[in-house]
């Protein structure tokens, strides 16, 4: 059956990103997209189910499973969604400090003058603060309500 203009199989719909179709169907079976009607055996997504996919695929892009992707989907009104994102903006920041400072080290052992990195008190500095700061390496942080561990 050719579909509609407004309507697409789930391989016109995975084309479109570039996805197999098993992964579309994964995330139905993850409760993150739903199919807007099925017509037999065949499922059939209309322009509504494009925007869930796009947003499946920028949501994992910032780090969230399924499983949190699903918790934001599934609120049951924009308050909550909200909150659930809030929540979460706080660990993409936590994440963003431990990168900045990964960073910093690396930049530093690029441009350093000492034979031996390890020996270039400055390099000592930021490991004994990295040591002593359990947060910048992700020891002792906290996931917010709603948002568990990745698999």
């Amino acid at each position: 059956m050719k579909s509609s203009a407004s309507e697409m199989s789930i391989g016109e719909l995975a084309g479109e990103f570039g996805l197999a179709t098993h992964v579309l169907r994964h995330w139905e079976s993850a409760g993150v997209l739903e199919p807007a009607r099925r017509s037999g055996d065949r499922r059939r997504y209309a322009p509504e189910q494009r925007l869930q996919v796009a947003l499946v695929l920028q949501a994992q892009e910032a780090g969230l499973s399924l499983a949190q992707i699903r918790g934001v989907v599934t609120a049951p009104d924009g308050g909550s969604r909200r909150t659930r994102l809030t929540e979460y903006l706080a660990v993409l920041d936590g994440r963003l400090e431990r990168l900045r400072a990964a960073r910093e080290m690396v930049a530093h052992v690029v441009a350093c003058s000492a034979e031996d990195v390890l020996e270039c008190p400055r390099m000592r500095e930021m490991l004994e603060a990295s040591s002593a700061c359990p947060a910048l390496h992700g020891r002792g942080r906290t996931r917010p309500a709603g948002f568990p561990e990745r698999p």
